[in-house]
């Protein structure tokens, strides 16, 4: 059996290797380049990192386990570990346990994290028995020795995608992504609803309707959880028929008929109005697969629940707040459970006459 301290030596060299390229690599995108998508069916080079990243988290958690001797090679899988990942030729389909979450990374922020899961990969393989295996939650019973060198080919193989990435980023003009608005009628104290989901304390007058007309027509796709979408279901195809109907009222009725539109729900088994999909699950996937694909911006409509999920996931790129001049005291929050700071900038405040005031926000990325 080969010593493990002639192991140790070799293997940290690799890995120092291929972890310093990985990082000077990521460090070669901009702020705008590296949440770039590069040609259709990729991730970003944002991505990238975060995979890999959360790929080093994992491994580093099972070095730390308790491991057992076993009655085999410690180096008996390495083989197998190098010939799939360094077969470039082959496409590898990547556990769901470390998918990249989300589509859009501040930069600086995702190299640290980058920078610390390898320290913390390289301090947990160091003071490892390498000889010793342990249950990994993908691959596994496997040797530590042979998580380390998953560590080196995973890298490597990520190396030359990104390299792909980069090259065919360079060659072309960039092209920016499809965005996530959330639209959302707000007390001033912060309530989009009353406690049984009143709204009667909104001010839609035609101002307050044009203007959110007039964005609708910016976006292809209205995004709703499973409520908004049943009370828009009921409601809007009736307008149309409605002899009493207002232009306006036509006007967006027939766009909310034609436009497509997805539903977040676990309850639903199906949906069957016009252009409509129903998504149950995934949805940090969904939505960065639709990102990646020509078009306008999607739009959530009310719907505070799945406004939640997608603060919770940082799906929202725009925040289109309308604060009424109201004060609720109690009632269906617009930010709930908030786990990290979002950073605003703030691009226009628009003053209705009623009193509304819009307020448009994009998410800061901060360089």
């Amino acid at each position: 059996m080969i010593a493990e301290k002639l192991y140790k030596q070799e293997l940290f060299t690799s890995l120092d290797k291929a972890t310093s390229e990985f990082i000077e690599l990521v460090s070669l995108f901009t702020e705008q380049k590296i949440n770039t998508v590069p040609f259709e069916g990729s991730w970003t080079a944002a991505q990238v990192a975060e995979h890999v990243t959360k790929s080093n988290s994992l491994i580093t958690k099972s070095l730390n386990d308790e491991g057992k001797t076993i009655d085999r090679g410690p180096d008996e899988g390495v083989q197998t570990l190098r010939e799939v990942f360094l077969d470039f030729t082959t496409k590898l389909q990547s556990p769901e346990l470390i998918l990249p979450a989300q589509n859009k990374h501040q930069r600086e922020t995702l190299i640290a994290e980058l920078r610390e899961s390898i320290e913390q990969l390289k301090r947990a393989g160091k003071a490892a028995n390498l000889f010793h295996a342990v249950k990994h939650p993908i691959f596994g019973e496997i040797t530590k020795l042979e998580l380390l060198h998953f560590v080196v080919y995973h890298t490597q193989r990520h190396i030359y995608q990104l390299k792909k990435i980069y090259k065919a980023i360079e060659s072309k003009p960039l092209v920016e992504m499809r965005r996530v608005i959330l639209f959302m009628h707000v007390s001033l104290d912060g309530f989009v609803a009353g406690n049984n989901g009143e709204m009667n304390w909104i001010t839609m007058d035609e101002e307050i309707f044009e203007d959110a007309i007039d964005l609708a027509s910016t976006t292809d796709t209205a995004l709703y959880g499973r409520v908004t979408y049943q009370m828009m279901e009921n409601y809007w195809p009736t307008v149309l028929i409605n002899p009493t109907s207002s232009a306006n009222e036509l006007r967006h009725a027939q766009w909310v008929e034609d436009i497509h539109k997805i539903v977040f729900s676990r309850t639903l088994e199906k949906v069957e109005w016009n252009n409509t999909r129903l998504i149950k699950e995934n949805i940090a996937q969904e939505i960065s697969k639709l990102k990646q694909q020509p078009g306008k911006s999607m739009m959530i409509f009310g719907s505070p629940t799945l406004a939640h999920s997608f603060m919770q996931l940082g799906l929202i790129d725009v925040y289109r707040i309308n604060v009424n001049p109201v004060i609720l005291g109690h009632g269906i929050p617009l930010f709930k459970n908030i786990q990290d700071r979002i950073n605003l900038k703030l691009l226009t405040i628009k003053r209705f006459k009623s009193g509304v005031v819009g307020l448009h926000y994009e998410t800061k990325v901060d360089h």
